[in-house]
């Protein structure tokens, strides 16, 4: 079934599944929505601070923040803007969303015409998610097939590029970032931290690859909040808001860098913006949760895991407390993949 391009007016996309990766996860899916039906005005209603990374973006007509996460807020947020459209006498003609609980689906169902709430029916273990989403919404006629390939993008201004531009220009000339090699200019930018510390690369091998990684000649920085420890004998990449953070990872991008870190926002985030990235995978798997290979690499730490559970990851033993029920400590998966390994992927 082909979508029809002439049909649709409004469209509602409803991301309230929690961090700025999931916002990056369904932007494919919006762009496409967007390109399929490029008379339309098209909608996204997402949790701060995701919603900032849709500023300035062509194809997205108006952003519907929320940051309230209590139990019944989100289905009370999506309901009044579904509310607002038909007092306004401009009712969305197509709803699809990412969230159904709360009964967010059916609520998004009875509200549209048409509506898609089942972008998570029957998974695959080897599917990437945000590929899936748009490929489910072809299979559902609401996107043309021409954009099913459509890829993570997320637009920034000239201004904030010239700014990153401003604030990374002396780290690609210090020495000690380079342990006194000659700098080769394209900086490694390592993304230790992840939020939750089941996805958390042992600390000692960060310090052993920016070590290789400056006796290689290149700047080593880390992304962190502002006061945070960079791993040592690197430099904090210049902290400041989520779009500053984006802003930073496409002038790494330009300068021919690499970003390195866990199944984080960070790592996608500098795919959307041009950066190549290299992403750690242990207890999530690559094949779901991966970056898109034309923008990354993905390498998953011990595949044959016997806990891990692809389709139902926050239900494994270890997601919560960062306990390993085969070691009895630290991820074993993480601790798979080895400082050299990531090293071949990063430097090679």
């Amino acid at each position: 079934m082909t979508a029809r391009p002439d049909g649709l007016r409004r469209i509602l996309v409803v991301e309230l599944l929690g961090g700025f990766g999931d916002v990056l996860l369904v932007l494919p899916a919006v762009h496409a929505l967007a390109r399929s039906h490029p008379q339309a005005e098209v909608d996204v209603l997402t949790f701060t601070p995701g919603d900032v990374l849709l500023a300035h973006d062509p194809l997205v007509t108006r952003v519907l923040p929320t940051s309230d996460h209590t139990d019944g807020v989100p289905r009370t947020v999506v309901e009044a803007a579904l509310d607002e459209a038909e007092r306004d006498a401009r009712p969305y003609d197509l709803v699809v969303t990412t969230t159904t609980y709360d009964g967010i689906g059916e609520l998004c169902a009875s509200r549209a015409p048409r509506a898609v709430t089942n972008l998570w029916r029957r998974p695959p273990v080897g599917e990437l998610i945000d590929r899936r989403f748009v490929r489910l919404l072809v299979e559902d006629g609401v996107v043309d097939p021409r954009f099913a390939d459509e890829p993570l993008a997320v637009t920034l201004t000239d201004a904030e590029l010239l700014a990153a531009r401003e604030r990374l220009q002396n780290f690609c000339t210090v020495d000690h970032l380079t342990g006194g090699q000659p700098c080769r200019s394209s900086p490694v930018v390592l993304v230790p931290g992840s939020g939750m510390r089941v996805k958390e690369w042992p600390a000692e091998r960060w310090v052993d690859l920016a070590t290789r990684a400056a006796a290689a000649g290149h700047p080593v920085l880390t992304a962190g909040a502002a006061g945070s420890s960079p791993v040592e004998g690197t430099a904090l990449l210049p902290p400041g808001g989520l779009r500053d953070l984006a802003a930073n990872l496409a002038v790494v991008g330009e300068l021919g860098g690499v970003v390195v870190g866990g199944d984080t926002g960070p790592v996608r985030l500098a795919t959307a913006v041009g950066a190549r990235a290299v992403a750690l995978f242990g207890p999530t798997v690559a094949g779901r949760y991966g970056l898109d290979p034309r923008l990354g690499t993905s390498l998953q730490g011990l595949p044959g895991c016997e806990v891990r559970r692809p389709l139902a990851i926050t239900e494994q033993e270890c997601w919560w407390s960062a306990r390993c029920p085969l070691t009895g400590g630290d991820p074993a998966c993480l601790a798979d993949l080895s400082v050299d390994r990531v090293a071949a992927a990063v430097l090679g």
